[in-house]
């Protein structure tokens, strides 16, 4: 995949395994509790749809290595073809804390 603007930012690369594993980890758990979720009542129905989705694009996230925001991004970069840049504040601060980030 191409990125959709090569300004060759250092924040802007590839996801490294660490960071993909922690991605697969959270898109599972997060699918898991969605299908968990009791299907029955408007309220439930939305919350397990939205979880399914968040937990969807985590999956795809680790797959793609995409390194932003994958709740939003993730889904239009692979309808694209190229990465649609996202940041993602709560990834970077938890890369940083779990000590996943390239040094």
């Amino acid at each position: 995949m191409t990125s959709c603007c090569a300004d060759g930012s250092p924040d802007w690369r590839p996801l490294n395994a660490g960071q993909r594993c922690a991605r697969l980890i959270v898109g599972i758990v997060l699918l898991l509790l969605a299908l968990a979720l009791p299907w029955s009542g408007a309220g439930w129905v939305a919350l397990a749809v939205i979880t399914g989705w968040f937990g969807a694009t985590h999956v795809l996230a680790a797959a793609m290595a995409y390194p932003g925001c994958p709740e939003l991004g993730v889904a239009p970069s692979l309808l694209l073809g190229r990465w649609v840049r996202i940041g993602c504040t709560p990834w970077r601060w938890l890369d940083a804390k779990l000590r996943l980030t390239l040094e």
